[in-house]
């Protein structure tokens, strides 16, 4: 797609077991929005530290320095959550997202939970499969959806360029 990289396959699927488990197991705040217009909140989110270890572990995945990492969250949206388009920006600075892909559960064309993108006037949607990266441009606008049926977790990282 567009300029949106996919990886599958970086890790094994006890990585991927281990990082749902850690996911569940944060607490949770109704504190992001995906707009600045005063729009309703949507799904909930939870703040890493940088020096988390399932941070550092989706750095090196992917080959990011560490220097780079502006942010880093995990996403929670629960059934029947509707999520808003918008562009990731971190104080106007040009950024790039890293998207994992948390849920260690087969993943089907009914179970919904795509991310949806819109380029050139049309929106595309990227399945949520098990221990998936995806990599995109910040400007691109974009939006969670949820699973139809279970929580839809990710791990966002934003970095520099």
């Amino acid at each position: 797609m567009n300029n949106i990289i996919i990886k599958d396959n970086l890790l094994s699927k006890q990585d991927i077991k281990n990082i749902y488990d850690f996911c569940k197991n944060q607490t949770f705040s109704r504190t992001e929005t995906d707009d600045n217009n005063n729009v309703i909140h949507t799904g909930l989110v939870c703040d890493l530290d940088k020096n988390e270890g399932v941070v550092n572990f989706l750095l090196k995945a992917t080959n990011t320095s560490k220097d780079k990492l502006i942010r880093s969250y995990i996403n929670l949206f629960l059934p029947n959550e509707q999520a808003y388009f918008h562009q990731d920006k971190q104080n106007n600075e040009k950024t790039t997202t890293i998207l994992y892909y948390v849920n260690n559960e087969p993943s089907n064309l009914n179970d919904l939970g795509e991310t949806f993108f819109y380029i050139n006037n049309e929106i595309r949607g990227i399945q949520p499969v098990p221990g998936r990266i995806i990599i995109f441009n910040g400007d691109i606008w974009h939006r969670a959806s949820c699973l139809r049926n279970i929580d839809r977790f990710t791990i966002a990282l934003k970095v520099k360029g």
